[in-house]
């Protein structure tokens, strides 16, 4: 089992999508064996070409990449830690922000992490990005 000391979350920068449409993305248009993300949590929208008739449940956890493998997500901090991808660019649905919280605080559980072991990708990208466009510590203390 890999060594986790970080949960690194981002965003899909797309107001639409799920695990399989991301997965398709990272193949096909970069070249990757798998989704970089360990996790991704839905929006409850789906792009016209995605599975039709599928429901994608607003807040759903799907499972990306295995758990035993290192994720592409993060640059430099791939191999110690665990990729959550929130569907959206700067807004998410209450159903997401719980959905996250769960899973990040079973996580944390698990690996026997801190709140400070939880990363926005923006406080690990020397890039400027600002994904996931919100502060997930922040998120989780409020949850309190």
């Amino acid at each position: 089992m890999r060594d986790i000391n970080k949960l690194i979350v981002h965003c899909s920068d797309s107001t639409f999508g799920n695990a399989n449409r991301i997965r398709g993305w990272h193949i096909n248009e970069r070249g990757w064996s798998d989704i970089g993300y360990h996790y991704v949590i839905a929006n409850g929208k789906i792009y016209k070409d995605d599975e039709v008739g599928k429901l994608i449940q607003d807040g759903l956890v799907e499972v990306g990449r295995p758990l035993y493998k290192a994720g592409a997500h993060c640059k430099g901090h791939n191999s110690n830690s665990i990729g959550i991808c929130m569907i959206g660019v700067d807004k998410f649905s209450e159903k997401q922000y719980t959905a996250l919280i769960h899973l990040v605080k079973g996580l944390m559980i698990q690996y026997d992490l801190t709140l400070e072991d939880v990363y926005g990708h923006y406080e690990l990208d020397t890039n400027g990005k600002t994904c996931p466009n919100f502060n997930p510590r922040e998120l989780i203390v409020k949850s309190k």
